[in-house]
């Protein structure tokens, strides 16, 4: 059997699509929302020099006239100044009775800072951080008088170690082995920590937590402590009355224990979390005038770039094809005017997708959420001849305001449930759904199949109820059975 081996030379021509980096900035300011895009201009502005803002002449007009009003602010003080080194107003001055006008300044006012106006700190010197829980708890720790190097040494170690809710990470032994220490010393810190403000933080589990609040507060009585470690779960479902046949105890006791256990904290450190809700800004305006509905963007806080003249008439001028000044400032050009120009087509898309979101739920606009219609990002990409990746894009994290609320564009895409009449948004059913139970009683809240058969008597709405607890899950509502208030 012989094997013979040969080099042959094929050309083969195939498709391939490349991304350049261009189309990928491209398609990332697509994603971006107004706080990100303003943000990615800013590093932009940073690093590329011929890169500028346009300056309304409208600006620079107000700017002209404050300061022709600082000089004549200026101008007035220097003659009321000039004005008391006159004989006449020294002589008024020394028979003036000051003593009234230093009662009512007293010792906040501005002479008494400190600091000459020149000598002042700036602005950001007076600025302070929110405390952290971390911050809070190491505060309290040096401040434990009979903790020793060691001591600290692990507790730092455990407050380091806690999550945002307030709870341990790691367990006590792996601590341990961490710091080369006995367990028992771990342990021995670990109660101590648990008993910082706020009580119960370091607490490996929820029952450790609350047990720990307990004994702070003195409540941790025999039924107490017996629900805490044995009945949480039945606690967790409100099954009160099944936690008082087990410990053979009265209802009403249950509750009253109950009743108490409800005002511990089940996370500790969260209340020490700072705020991380951030204002909306929305992306378009929707307004109705002369009776049809009108799309505009908000640019209010967009800058107008431009290309620096000065820079574009240094790399016209230099034609020398070695030239690195000209070859730097020709790529920082164009890339200046590819941002510029994507930045534009950002906008042109994004009012393209909201006129059609407009024109496909003209109901919704008119009448409100229970109007809305069924749709998909195919219909709205096939109305403005675009993919639908890149309508996916723009609506992702972008809001708009419109009569009935600030909406998320995502908010208008929805899957159709097929009914009799016609199909239904998912929205609409979600929004009904809410409306019911924010009606229940709080004693006798609605079941799932409760609400399947309001749906289908006051609405002719019908699906099934594991479709309602799909939706109820995905509003974040909790089940009948743990919305249910007995006490």
């Amino acid at each position: 059997m012989s094997i013979s081996l040969s080099q042959n030379i094929r050309l083969t021509q195939t498709h391939q699509l490349a991304l350049t980096p261009q189309l990928q900035q491209a398609i990332k300011l697509l994603q971006l929302n107004q706080v990100e895009l303003l943000e990615m201009v800013s590093q932009e502005m940073v690093t590329n020099p011929v890169l500028e803002e346009t300056v309304d002449r409208g600006l620079e007009e107000v700017e002209r006239v404050e300061r022709q009003q600082v000089d004549r602010d200026e101008r007035n003080l220097r003659e009321g100044l000039d004005s008391e080194n006159r004989p006449e107003i020294r002589e008024a001055l020394k028979d003036a009775d000051w003593q009234p006008y230093f009662e009512q300044r007293g010792i906040s006012g501005s002479g008494r800072s400190g600091f000459d106006s020149d000598e002042r700190p700036s602005w950001d010197y007076n600025l302070t951080k929110p405390a952290t829980l971390i911050d809070h708890l190491l505060w309290q720790l040096q401040l434990t008088p009979s903790f020793n190097e060691r001591d600290l040494e692990v507790g730092e170690a455990i407050i380091y170690s806690i999550d945002e809710d307030g709870y341990l990470e790691v367990g006590v032994d792996e601590l341990g082995a961490r710091l080369d220490c006995d367990p028992a010393v771990v342990e021995k810190v670990l109660g101590r920590v648990q008993q910082f403000d706020p009580v119960g933080v370091a607490a490996r589990s929820l029952e450790e937590c609350l047990l720990c609040q307990m004994i702070h507060l003195g409540i941790d009585s025999d039924l107490n402590r017996t629900i805490v470690k044995e009945h949480l779960s039945q606690l967790k479902t409100k099954n009160y009355r099944k936690i008082a046949r087990q410990l053979q105890v009265d209802e009403e006791k249950v509750l009253a224990a109950v009743k108490v256990i409800l005002t511990l904290d089940p996370k500790p450190g969260a209340r020490h979390q700072p705020d991380s809700t951030q204002a909306v800004v929305p992306e378009v305006f929707v307004y109705k005038r002369d009776g049809r509905f009108v799309v505009t963007l908000n640019e209010d806080r967009l800058p107008r770039l431009s290309v620096n003249s000065y820079y574009q008439g240094i790399a016209d001028q230099r034609r020398e094809p070695n030239n690195l000044t000209r070859n730097y400032l020709t790529e920082k050009i164009r890339a200046a005017q590819w941002l510029i120009k994507s930045i534009e087509q950002r906008q042109k898309t994004i009012y393209k997708v909201m006129v059609s979101i407009v024109k496909f739920q003209d109901d919704f606009f008119v009448r409100g959420a229970h109007y809305l219609k069924p749709l998909v990002l195919r219909d709205v990409a096939d109305d403005i001849e675009m993919h639908e990746s890149t309508v996916s894009r723009v609506t992702q994290g972008k809001y708009v305001q419109t009569p009935h609320g600030v909406f998320e564009l995502k908010y208008f895409f929805n899957s159709s449930i097929n009914q009799g009449g016609g199909d239904i948004a998912s929205a609409s059913v979600k929004q009904k759904i809410v409306e019911y139970i924010n009606r229940e009683s709080p004693t006798d809240p609605l079941s799932d199949d409760a609400i399947v058969k309001l749906l289908a008597k006051e609405n002719d709405i019908k699906i099934a109820r594991r479709t309602v607890a799909k939706y109820r899950n995905q509003l974040g509502v909790l089940a009948s059975s743990q919305r249910k208030k007995i006490l």
